[in-house]
């Protein structure tokens, strides 16, 4: 890839040539890689992708994600996911007034009162994936449950065919993370289509479905347009099951790789609520990217308009700055603020029913099955594309 030259206003010592996306290093364990990094400095820059800023430090991501006058949320993605969409992802590359009308209109699709009715229904999909696992054969944990059990419970919030489960992750996977911009073009436009045929019909015959809301719905009086409903419903799917399945594949990695702290998460259920909570600050799986529209200093470096950021989530709340000994997996922290759900104006709508999901796995893994470590020669290998870091496959064997 063509590195970017370097804007005069970027300090010769602050830039490295990091690549996030394809670096051996990075796949190999992003959260140790810019951890390492943080160490040098909580701000640095890359000329790789069009140049961007690494935002490292505890202090600044947060300022940051607080300060959405100065840091625009468009275009999102890096590289930026403007090659096929041609208007704004809804909400999450809006800001101002714009962004607070699409928000408030689906908070109430999204908070605890609405989640918590679907409890009992995800506690029984997640009893069936789970009681289909042979201990005695092992499994592919993402295949066998990561990646299934969001990918049904956001269908069925969609409406959507059980059935064709396969095809919807497919085309998840090739847009966010096939690093491969034709396919995630050609992808895209078969989601497109999907999602404009599935409009028209609930618009003819609404279903009790979360598209059926969103088509029948008004603000102040007026309905949402086509391409307004389109642009919601487009982020939906492609985030729906992609990052609860990728936040759940950090979790039982770890888990897999550190058997103490395995046993500590099976030894009460405040063991797990507490491994829930930890697990989310260790291992942030978005880093999103902001856009400056003014000049500002941020951890004392001169920031300009129209440089990019990619907001380091994950050494935010890795950081001895925040946190004593960040790096060890804690169940006593008093203090565990995470930005795992993102902070500020754009925080995480789904994070409620995230939760739901991450803390029911948790609970039924653990105390269903037997202890569980990485199957022999099995070399977990990461993806960081699509800014959704996370597993294709996670193969483990269990205790006998």
């Amino acid at each position: 890839m063509t590195a970017t030259a370097a804007p005069e206003h970027v300090p010769a010592a602050l830039i490295r040539e990091i690549d996030v996306i394809n670096d051996e290093e990075v796949l190999a364990d992003p959260w140790l890689a810019l951890d390492r990094l943080r160490a040098q400095a909580t701000m640095l820059w890359s000329p790789q992708h069009g140049g961007y800023w690494l935002v490292l430090g505890a202090e600044e991501v947060r300022e940051a994600y607080q300060r959405a006058d100065v840091f625009s949320s468009y275009p999102t993605g890096l590289p930026s996911m403007q090659g096929f969409w041609p208007r704004k992802l809804s909400p999450q590359e809006l800001d101002g007034d714009a962004h607070t009308r699409v928000r408030r209109l689906l908070a109430p699709f999204f908070n605890p009162g609405a989640i918590r009715p679907l409890t009992d229904a995800v506690r029984a999909r997640c009893a069936r994936l789970i009681a289909a696992i042979d201990p005695a054969k092992g499994c592919d944990f993402v295949a066998d449950l990561g990646r299934p059990l969001p990918q049904a419970v956001f269908q069925e919030l969609f409406g959507l065919p059980l059935d064709q489960a396969d095809v919807f992750t497919t085309w998840t996977n090739n847009i966010l993370h096939s690093n491969d911009p034709q396919l995630s073009a050609e992808t895209g436009g078969l989601l497109v289509g999907f999602l404009i045929d599935l409009i028209g019909q609930r618009r003819a015959a609404p279903q009790s479905d979360m598209i059926s809301q969103l088509v029948t719905t008004t603000v102040q009086g007026e309905p949402l347009s086509d391409e307004e409903c389109l642009d919601i419903a487009f982020l939906l799917f492609i985030a729906g099951g992609d990052t609860v399945a990728s936040q759940l594949g950090t979790f039982f990695h770890h888990l897999a790789t550190h058997s103490e702290d395995q046993a500590r998460a099976r030894a009460s259920e405040q063991g797990r609520a507490q491994a829930l909570e930890e697990l989310l600050r260790l291992y942030n799986i978005v880093p999103p990217v902001r856009n400056a529209v003014m000049d500002h200093t941020l951890g004392g470096v001169q920031v300009k308009a129209g440089d990019r950021l990619l907001l380091c989530s994950s050494t935010a709340s890795r950081d001895a700055a925040a946190f004593e000994a960040p790096a060890e997996f804690r169940l006593d922290r008093t203090s565990n603020w995470t930005a795992a759900f993102g902070l500020g104006p754009h925080r995480c709508l789904g994070m409620h029913l995230a939760r739901q999901e991450l803390s029911i796995v948790l609970e039924q893994f653990l105390t269903e099955l037997p202890p569980f470590r990485l199957a022999p020669g099995a070399e977990p290998h990461w993806h960081t594309h699509g800014n959704v870091w996370g597993l294709d496959r996670l193969d483990l064997v269990f205790e006998q």
